[in-house]
């Protein structure tokens, strides 16, 4: 039976995306939109089996499937205390917004998705590939919002763009699940969207929608994103609307930032940011030691800490895990995955300095690409284990590669006469 309800929903998901205004507007050919959806379909149900095969019991996937299991049963039986538990805590001593334990907006990260699966198992019945099917419609539309996005900017490299924005493998495979990835990942994806067409053209009430509901969202699901790409979307729309140089515009609106940061951290305990980034790297060290955990030095809540540990920071977040380091063909996969891109990035600096061709940095770029740097940086101060950092850094990769896949020139066609 569920075998017949996947197929029949699979047909009808993909009818849906051919017939949506937002992806028939991308001019991508329906044969293309189904086979970049089916890949991503058969991604979640790879990394479905993959963690439930050689994990087991206790995986985040499958975890949050049962939990939604669970609430679906509150809805079938308790439809007001379904919708109202959203909005309770169960902590007599409430921690701060940006706390990772015992706090209710940390539980409110996950109760959102376990709401939305309880909602899914109406038409699913509880099962795993069923949902992470319904999971995959909405975070196709991410991918589709930065094609949109990259497409405008360079309309004369629609391949490298797909690659960009649909095939980079650790993105497609993590962003595939049913796990707050796939959720940032899609969050992330139509903010970009929305403020571009924003910015480059006009708002209008469908794009102010858009970009509160993603802001909202990156903010009650991953707090830190939204705080982070916040100093860059102004001064992105320092640049469009008041045709500021964009070297101006951004120094100074980080400038103001780092100040603000200052201040906080001498005066405002609860908002001192070098505490927030320690206090969430003792919440990873405090659960269960990961097979791929590496060592990784306590930071501490002081400026002389965060310093010290800046390049094993950089280290973790940029350049593990190591080829050496594979304990499997999934973690060598991760390893060889990174070490290309690595390469490419060097291949590509060493061609635009030896051809003095200038790297275009328009605004947008500019704006997602200090983001993602920063939070990258962050992921390496707090995160103690490869594949975490690997999972969390995919978000992100789009933004960094994209604009260099756009950028390496066509191969010249050879002359034929």
């Amino acid at each position: 039976m569920y075998y017949l309800l996947f197929f029949l929903y699979l047909i009808v998901c993909g009818w849906l995306l051919t017939r949506l205004p937002f992806i028939k507007n991308a001019r991508l050919s329906t044969p293309l939109i189904l086979t970049l959806f089916v890949l991503k379909v058969s991604a979640g149900i790879t990394l479905g089996w993959l963690y439930k095969t050689y994990y087991g019991q206790g995986n985040d996937y499958w975890d949050l499937n049962d939990y939604g299991k669970e609430e679906y049963q509150l809805l079938i039986q308790h439809p007001l205390a379904f919708f109202s538990n959203l909005f309770e805590s169960g902590y007599a001593n409430e921690n701060s917004f940006f706390a990772s334990t015992g706090s209710f907006w940390n539980d409110l990260e996950n109760n959102i998705l376990i709401k939305a699966l309880a909602l899914f198992n109406i038409f699913s019945k509880g099962n795993y590939y069923i949902n992470s099917l319904f999971f995959n419609f909405f975070g196709f539309l991410g991918h589709v919002a930065l094609y949109r996005v990259f497409n405008q900017l360079y309309p004369a490299k629609e391949n490298a763009v797909i690659a960009g924005c649909f095939l980079l493998p650790s993105t497609l495979f993590f962003s595939s699940g049913i796990n707050k990835d796939n959720v940032i990942f899609t969050l992330v994806g139509c903010l970009a969207y929305a403020l571009f067409f924003s910015l480059q053209k006009k708002i209008t009430l469908s794009r102010l929608v858009a970009i509160l509901f993603s802001f909202t969202g990156l903010l009650l699901i991953r707090n830190y994103v939204a705080l982070v790409m916040v100093p860059g979307i102004i001064a992105w729309a320092i640049c469009a609307k008041f045709q500021v140089n964009k070297t101006l515009a951004f120094a100074g609106t980080y400038m103001a930032f780092f100040f603000l940061a200052v201040i906080a951290f001498y005066t405002i305990p609860p908002l001192n940011p070098v505490k927030i980034i320690a206090d969430k790297q003792q919440d990873f060290f405090s659960l269960p030691v990961a097979n791929t955990q590496i060592p990784t030095d306590t930071l501490y809540p002081n400026i002389a800490s965060l310093v010290r540990n800046a390049p094993q920071a950089i280290n973790h977040g940029f350049i593990r895990p190591y080829l050496w380091e594979s304990q499997n063909l999934f973690t060598l996969a991760q390893s060889v995955e990174l070490a290309g891109y690595l390469l490419l990035f060097g291949v590509f600096l060493g061609y635009s300095l030896y051809h003095k061709r200038p790297f275009s940095l328009q605004p947008f770029i500019l704006c997602m690409l200090i983001s993602s740097l920063i939070i990258l940086m962050l992921l390496g101060y707090i995160v103690p284990n490869t594949n975490t950092l690997v999972r969390y850094r995919s978000i992100y990769l789009p933004f960094l590669l994209t604009p260099i896949l756009c950028s390496i020139p066509s191969p010249r066609p050879r002359n034929t006469y």
